[in-house]
């Protein structure tokens, strides 16, 4: 597969190069910022730039029930991020999602097992893939992504295939029970450690785009300019990362 990106296609996009008090900025213009739960706070030493610090139960609120559904990733999606994990003995997801129907839709995240899982979930929780591969790197920065296209799952650890499989169904259509970057919508699987330039697509990326994605940041494929829906300015190329 492949096509151009198009930044329209991100669902949101968190830098974590700042706050704006207690709320992360949505670097995608969509107006999807998150709302920090807990402690966590941005430190130095991140992939680009800065990095977002999580201590176990911390977490981004990213309002699922409010996100409107011509965002809510269905035929296709990417998610990426940058993390470095504590190993504190427990699993830890990196973004989680709930439908209305009770679906766990969204599975990206790192097992006690010492692998990395995808999993994403049909209408009526009916599992479109199970993805388990790659090795965990405890205290060491590991670039995570996984795709769908409508047809096949790919989970990829540091831009390199480590599992496939095949899909043939549409993701659960609402996140009518919650949306949360770094902790299960019941409390479970708290993320601890780092993560940093988190951001989620509409579409398939394809291996090249992944590897720019990891090696430039996302901010490559924003527009010069990303207006949030009320018009306030949320980002500029100027203060965008770069690699």
């Amino acid at each position: 597969m492949t096509h151009a990106v198009n930044s329209s296609d991100l669902v949101f996009y968190y830098s974590f190069d700042e706050l704006n008090g207690n709320i992360i900025p949505d670097l995608s213009g969509n107006g999807l910022n998150g709302d920090i739960n807990g402690k966590i706070k941005l430190v130095d030493g991140g992939k680009f730039g800065k990095a977002a610090e999580f201590q176990s139960g911390d977490y981004i609120d990213v309002h699922g029930p409010d996100v409107p559904a011509n965002l809510i990733p269905r035929e296709q999606i990417t998610l990426c991020a940058w993390i470095n994990l504590k190993n504190d003995g427990q699993d830890h997801a990196i973004f989680n999602a709930r439908a209305s129907d009770q679906t766990w839709l969204i599975h990206p995240e790192s097992k006690t097992s010492g692998d990395f899982r995808w999993l994403l979930r049909s209408d009526g929780a009916a599992t479109i893939f199970d993805l388990r591969g790659g090795a965990i790197d405890y205290g060491k920065w590991q670039h995570y992504a996984g795709t769908y296209d409508g047809k096949k799952g790919t989970l990829y650890i540091n831009g390199e295939v480590v599992a496939e499989g095949n899909g043939n169904a549409k993701i659960a259509k609402d996140w009518g029970l919650g949306a949360r970057v770094g902790k299960n919508i019941d409390d479970a699987r708290p993320f601890a450690g780092l993560m940093d330039d988190i951001n989620l697509w509409k579409v398939a990326l394809t291996k090249d785009e992944i590897k720019t994605v990891m090696e430039k940041s996302a901010g490559v494929f924003l527009k010069p300019e990303s207006v949030s829906p009320d018009g306030n300015m949320t980002s500029t190329w100027g203060k965008l990362k770069s690699h």
